[in-house]
């Protein structure tokens, strides 16, 4: 095999597995905070999800409950606790964990959604650069470049929008109320609240167990 050939073959290799990769990862810890002087653990939390809707407020934290109870750290979902019709606020909190033994609050919501717009190119079309595509099948003489320029140019490519959603999850501590740890996460043009709710809370829990905040009750 020549090596412009084996260079347009890593560059194929790799071009598929980015987007292997990127249609496996639709959501992502953007940024992650912790209070540095935090010497505390949690094991029994309240854990709540404020959206528009009362399904997958529901949804999301009979999920992240589900999944923190799976590791061994006891969990309540707010919905069970406070009315959809009572305003989740500091009294209301106070009143609904009282006597449980709860030691954190989490509480994710929703803070942008923005759209994107992506160009994607006519799959008829290669560009490799010097040493990829030049001097390989496309570029090798006049007879073979002029066909398949002319193919791509009368079927361009086209821009597709999609949504991101940019969620932030706070921990509180209940005694002191102070915020101990906090993440951004961006879910890229997810197929349903389903996948958000599976992926995003599988990647707070393992950011909140690297950073020693919760543990076995």
């Amino acid at each position: 095999m020549s090596q412009s050939n084996k260079q347009l073959l890593r560059a194929t290799v790799l071009c598929v597995t980015s987007i292997l990769l990127a249609s496996c990862a639709n959501t992502k810890i953007s940024q992650s905070w912790v209070e540095p002087d935090n010497k505390k653990t949690y094991s029994d939390l309240l854990v709540i999800g404020i959206a528009e809707s009362e399904q997958n407020r529901r949804a999301y934290e009979s999920h992240f409950v589900d999944d923190l109870r799976a590791i061994g750290v006891e969990a309540e979902a707010s919905y069970k606790l406070i009315k959809s019709n009572e305003e989740i606020n500091r009294d209301t909190v106070a009143k609904a964990i009282k006597g449980m033994g709860i030691d954190g609050v989490i509480v994710t919501h929703l803070v942008a959604v923005d759209e994107e717009t992506i160009y994607r190119p006519s799959t008829s079309y290669m560009y490799g650069g010097y040493g990829v595509g030049y001097g390989g099948a496309y570029y090798g003489g006049l007879y073979s470049y002029y066909p398949h320029v002319n193919s791509y140019v009368n079927n361009p490519g086209y821009y597709t929008t999609h949504e991101t959603y940019t969620l932030e999850t706070n921990l509180y501590d209940v005694e002191s109320e102070e915020l101990v740890w906090s993440a951004r996460s961006r879910s890229f043009a997810p197929e349903s609240v389903q996948e958000v709710i599976v992926d995003l809370t599988s990647l707070l829990i393992e950011d909140l167990q690297k950073k020693n905040l919760i543990k076995k009750k």
